[in-house]
């Protein structure tokens, strides 16, 4: 399992994470439930199976706004609820260490077990059963963080950001999750100040957020995997879009800044950055390609040059012949006339 990868002892579950850094121990379950509400959020805690003794632990670290919570509520017999309101402004990250939760977030209801994690999604109730001997690591991060760095990824502000609720196995970037998780932790368990140094914690922090989008499907998992030079922003895209389905229409500059959402400046630095040409000689070169395309059919169906000049959005044509000369290296008219003699 990847979570014994370093120190069994401690991961397996018949210890529990972060053991020098107790938050506390009880015996009284109303008081647990009135520390978890104040390390997370208010919710509802109640047992199955009777009301024995239980013997709760719960160790937690910082970094930044990220906080590191290991749990065991002790219940020696029986489940442990939890059912937790939506909690708008924070991610939590859950990572099984022993035993089994049944977990119910919004319509989905799945079992959470070692070697899995999962996010609770901060706009969701989420309904969690704790069955007996089951521990849990759980990652709490800010929802605005997560968006934060989400943005600085895509170059756009996106829509809210919702995870799949289903449990992700420790493979692929989820390993890298969990290892980082795990190294941040011993040093801060055996109380070293590398990772907390105030001019490191933040990059750390946001490593950690960056591995999580990564590991754990989401609403922008389709831009924010793809290669960094074909990203775009969305109001890249959105331009692009909008140029595809009116090429034959008249635009101007400041059409393509409103349909964007962004400044001229913004819409200019977006398309240097990620097409290395500015946005209307993105719209030229898509024009002179339609036009090239219909030169090649123009034989058959009777086209003219200047046809085909004014339907790809041309209302200069002594400017189209040199800028088709330009790009294809030969006049508009060789192109129809080449093709009509083959």
């Amino acid at each position: 399992m990847l979570m014994q990868a370093q120190d069994h002892q401690q991961w397996d579950g018949t210890g529990l994470p972060l053991s020098s850094m107790a938050r506390m121990t009880s015996q009284d379950i109303d008081e647990v439930h009135s520390h978890m509400s104040q390390m997370f959020c208010p919710h509802e805690l109640h047992i199955t199976g009777g009301c024995p003794p239980i013997e709760f632990r719960h160790n937690q670290a910082s970094l930044n706004s990220v906080t590191f919570n290991a749990t065991d509520y002790g219940h020696p017999y029986g489940n442990v609820v939890v059912s937790i309101p939506p909690m708008d402004n924070l991610y939590l990250v859950q990572i099984a260490l022993s035993g089994k939760a049944e977990i119910t977030q919004g319509k989905s209801t799945f079992a959470l077990s070692p070697g899995e994690m999962c996010v609770l999604d901060p706009e969701e109730r989420v309904k969690q059963v704790f069955c007996e001997g089951y521990k849990h690591f759980t990652v709490k991060m800010s929802k605005e963080g997560l968006e934060s760095v989400l943005m600085q990824e895509l170059g756009f502000r996106p829509r809210d950001l919702h995870f799949s609720p289903a449990p992700v196995r420790f493979e692929g970037h989820a390993v890298a999750f969990a290892q980082m998780v795990r190294t941040v932790c011993d040093d801060l368990n055996n109380g070293s100040s590398a990772f907390g140094h105030s001019r490191a914690s933040k990059s750390v922090e946001q490593i950690l957020q960056r591995l999580l989008l990564a590991a754990v499907p989401h609403n922008h998992s389709d831009l924010f995997d793809a290669p960094a030079s074909v990203a775009a922003p969305y109001y890249v895209r959105r331009v692009e879009e909008f140029i595809t389905h009116r090429l034959g229409d008249p635009i101007t500059m400041d059409e393509l800044v409103s349909v964007s959402g962004v400044s001229a400046r913004s819409l200019h630095a977006g398309f240097r950055r990620f097409r290395d040409t500015t946005p209307m000689n993105y719209l030229k070169n898509r024009r002179l390609l339609l036009a090239h395309r219909r030169l090649l059919n123009g034989a058959d169906s009777g086209a003219t040059v200047t046809d085909v000049a004014l339907a790809c959005g041309f209302t200069h044509l002594s400017k189209f012949a040199r800028d088709y000369h330009e790009r294809f290296g030969e006049r508009p008219s060789e192109t129809l006339k080449k093709i009509g003699q083959v």
